[in-house]
């Protein structure tokens, strides 16, 4: 078998390139000292002339009092402190400060103080509409009635939840028909609504009537001319309608009717639930069944209501026909 000589060639090409780089690191590690060599300094105690200019420029900013100056804002300047926290609004233009007394109201008619006390979200236009304590009153009824907003316990009267939306009447209708004798009176009551039989009373003076609703105080003897021209009997009775205590007259052979009214009430706080109460009578609320209310009369466009909460004094209210 023949060898060839290139490889001879190829392996002594290697070997002389190892040997190049070998001497070459050899060299460079040599003269990594110099690299590093440190150079004496020699000394210099010589200043450069000072910037005398620049130089009192800084002075002057040193020992000049910087004072700060707040910032101000809206239509009308008013200062905003940076590093302050003050509730400050701006309201048409005007900038309100929350915790200066003279300040404008920001919701009329409340005070801001109150608004902030109250812990109230001053910033929204409805805030007085709310009802942040969920008793069924708004904070503007609560500022009116000087109750706390944020407090369920209080709040204005349950009679301020009261409306009235109508009166109706009935009629205890009556006729002075005969006198039987010296003593005693016939007292007809005649049909209506509410007592459809027609019934007799023969009453003496102090009596009652058997239904309960009159008493015959006195009688006045007295006559007067008739539609024909004749003088006839006009004998008065004064009769005490006991429901409502009230002292009425009724003349011989005509009708009379004792009106009795009754109320249409509603309580807001049970929307749609209305109820009517007669005058003089009383009537409770369920959300409030420590305090007794009262129908005391009825008039055509408002209704008057007493009501009492336990030795308290009795408070007086007229409300409005809705």
């Amino acid at each position: 078998m023949n060898n060839s000589p290139w490889d001879k060639f190829i392996l002594l090409g290697a070997s002389a390139v190892v040997i190049g780089l070998s001497v070459s690191f050899a060299m460079k590690a040599k003269g990594f000292g110099e690299t590093f060599k440190l150079v004496a300094a020699s000394p210099n105690n010589e200043l450069p002339e000072p910037d005398i200019a620049t130089t009192e420029i800084a002075r002057n900013f040193v020992v000049t009092a910087n004072k700060w100056q707040t910032p101000t804002k809206g239509a009308a300047p008013k200062p905003v402190p940076l590093f302050v926290s003050i509730p400050i609004v701006e309201s048409q233009g005007r900038l309100i400060d929350m915790l200066d007394p003279s300040a404008p109201k920001l919701r009329e008619p409340v005070t801001n103080a109150w608004l902030l006390d109250n812990g109230l979200d001053f910033l929204n236009s409805s805030v007085l509409q709310q009802d942040p304590d969920g008793d069924g009153f708004s904070s503007l009824a609560e500022w009116d009635a000087k109750t706390d907003p944020a407090d369920p316990t209080t709040h204005p009267p349950y009679a301020d939840k009261l409306v009235m939306h109508s009166r109706q009447q009935q009629e205890y209708k009556l006729r002075f028909a005969a006198r039987p004798d010296p003593e005693r009176f016939q007292i007809m009551r005649l049909p209506s609504a509410k007592w459809p039989q027609r019934d007799n009373f023969y009453l003496k003076v102090g009596e009652t009537s058997e239904d309960g609703q009159f008493r015959l105080d006195s009688f006045e003897e007295k006559k007067a001319m008739n539609n024909v021209g004749i003088e006839a009997d006009a004998t008065e009775l004064t009769i005490t309608f006991l429901p409502k205590n009230e002292q009425h007259t009724i003349v011989r052979n005509q009708e009379y009717g004792v009106p009795t009214y009754f109320a249409e009430l509603e309580f807001l706080l049970a929307p749609g639930n209305k109820f009517y109460v007669k005058e003089r009578d009383t009537f409770p609320l369920v959300q409030d069944p420590e305090t007794k209310y009262r129908v005391t009369q009825v008039n055509e466009e408002s209704v008057i209501i007493t009501y009492q909460t336990g030795a308290e004094p009795e408070q007086t209210v007229e409300i409005r026909k809705k």
